[in-house]
């Protein structure tokens, strides 16, 4: 062994030594100064009155307000008010936790899929095409848009007078029925396409189903909204609830039904703008095909940024607006031109994976803001109650439930998409027969998982106005009332409990 080895041999143990007692002199820094911060004293814990006031709360806390006794017999006659309004919130908390859980699970099916990378990455288009798809977006909402007020217009009028619209929803019904069951012409097959004229028939044909079945929500939604509020006063206090119920989904459905016509009218607008202008590059000449993308990108990117530049305005109000939407627009198309100018027409653009990364930057930045703060947003909007919790939740769920499910997703069996791709199969069948049957059970485990978990959040954002078991616990805290609130944390352990037992035998079972 040479001088320098022996050297560098020594001078090992030495150098880890050193570093060890260096790393340990750092960790009893940082703890000093996170004592400093957190203002740890334990000679406040220790002073008579301090434990004098802590005993006296623990005494309080130990003899919960559960039972009302008589004063001179000690004889219990019955639940206390404290425990019939507990259990009165804790029924509001379950079920407020249920209904977004629900609505969560629902919104987060199809996010959860624009979330998944092994179905988005594939996903490629030329330029011309995902331009033409950001082009018929907003012609496709806004001819929606005039469809929606047509219809539900018309059915306001026919439902003024009740009769009139209990009719007209039998003809529509019965109307709908024959367009589905009555079949025109001979049947299609694997063998025999369709003619275009009976394509354009059958098109057709969808297209006054479609528009009979939205006309139909419209008459359902007028003559639930009138007979809600009528069954609501014929059932009385107790059972008028049912009427409650089918007069806010009625409602719902009325301010519902027309924004879903708008999406959907948009989204076949940029189905079919990016069908046609995919075509359109692929079969044309190189040229022509450029010059289609020039054009198309020129529009779509100052539409694009228009919009962008539409929503900062309106939110943060700048004194020239035209800085915020017309000028960046025309700066964008004429970028947008000449990007389309230099790009391969006919080059597939990963727009899938774009897709993927918005889902999942959103589904990470609604993660991120926790109910809480969710909560006090909605109390604002909607007022305290259980109604600015039960949104809270919803969006919490929608947040957390996407990323689960997108993972989910992600780890699925790819042999079954691979043959079913194979077979020619479209986007939307793949994902029909290959993908849901594997993610039905998780997907079930998971929602009754993030039930367990929004009825634990529902007891917090009730501190903030969020209704709930929450909301009076707060208020019993505030004032002292130790006795109350003790029936009140008893009731959040029980159900609490008993939901995370109910909840994972359910996934034990379910996957």
């Amino acid at each position: 062994m040479t001088a320098l080895e022996q050297k560098s041999y020594g001078a090992t143990p030495f150098k880890k030594a050193l570093r060890t007692f260096i790393l340990v002199v750092l960790l009893i820094v940082v703890y000093a100064y996170a004592v400093e911060i957190t203002q740890v004293n334990l000679e406040t814990p220790t002073q008579p009155r301090r434990q004098a006031q802590l005993f006296n709360v623990l005494q309080a806390l130990a003899r919960p307000d559960i039972f009302t006794t008589d004063a001179a017999t000690g004889q219990i006659n019955g639940l206390s008010a404290t425990t019939k309004l507990t259990l009165e919130r804790m029924a509001e908390t379950i079920l407020m936790a249920l209904m977004a859980s629900t609505v969560g699970t629902i919104l987060a099916v199809p996010v959860s899929f624009l979330a998944a990378r092994n179905l988005m990455e594939p996903v490629t288009m030329p330029l011309a095409a995902i331009m033409a798809a950001i082009i018929a977006f907003p012609a496709g909402w806004w001819a929606a848009g005039q469809v929606a007020g047509f219809v539900f217009g018309l059915a306001a009028t026919v439902s003024a007078v009740p009769w009139q619209g209990a009719v007209a929803l039998i003809l529509v019904v019965v109307l709908l029925w024959l367009l589905l069951r009555v079949r025109v012409g001979a049947p299609v097959t694997a063998v025999s396409r369709p003619s275009r004229q009976e394509a354009i028939l059958l098109n057709l044909r969808v297209g006054v189903a479609v528009l009979l079945a939205f006309f139909a929500l419209g008459l359902i939604a007028e003559l639930g909204i009138v007979a809600g509020r009528q069954i609501q006063i014929a059932l009385g206090l107790v059972w008028g609830f049912i009427g409650n119920f089918i007069f806010v989904v009625s409602y719902f459905i009325r301010l519902a039904t027309p924004a879903l016509m708008m999406l959907l009218g948009g989204l076949i607008a940029m189905s079919w703008g990016s069908h046609y202008g995919q075509e359109a590059v692929l079969s044309w000449s190189r040229p022509a095909a450029r010059l289609v993308t020039a054009v198309l990108t020129a529009v779509g990117a100052a539409i694009f940024v228009f919009a962008i530049g539409s929503v900062l305005a309106w939110l943060y109000v700048p004194d020239r607006p035209a800085y915020w939407t017309t000028i960046p627009a025309i700066i964008a198309a004429v970028g947008g031109g000449v990007a389309g100018l230099w790009f391969d027409p006919k080059r597939p653009f990963p727009i899938g994976w774009a897709i993927y990364t918005v889902c999942r930057t959103f589904l990470n930045i609604l993660r991120s803001i926790e109910s809480l703060i969710l909560a006090i947003v909605f109390v604002i909007w909607v007022g305290i109650g259980p109604f600015a919790g039960f949104m809270a939740l919803t969006f919490h769920s929608i947040a957390a439930l996407g990323k689960l499910f997108s993972e989910q997703v992600e780890s699925i069996a790819g042999g079954p998409v691979e043959a079913i791709t194979a077979t020619g199969a479209n986007r939307i069948q793949v994902i029909a027969y290959a993908v849901i049957p594997q993610i039905i059970p998780p997907y079930i485990a998971f929602a009754f998982y993030r039930w367990d978990i929004n009825v634990r959040m529902s007891t917090v954002i009730g501190f903030v106005g969020g209704g709930g078991i929450g909301f009076v616990l707060s208020q019993n805290i505030q004032q002292l009332r130790y006795q109350q609130a003790s029936v009140m944390m008893l009731a959040i352990a029980l159900v609490v409990s008993l939901l995370d037992y109910a909840s994972s035998e359910i996934r034990s079972r379910v996957i």
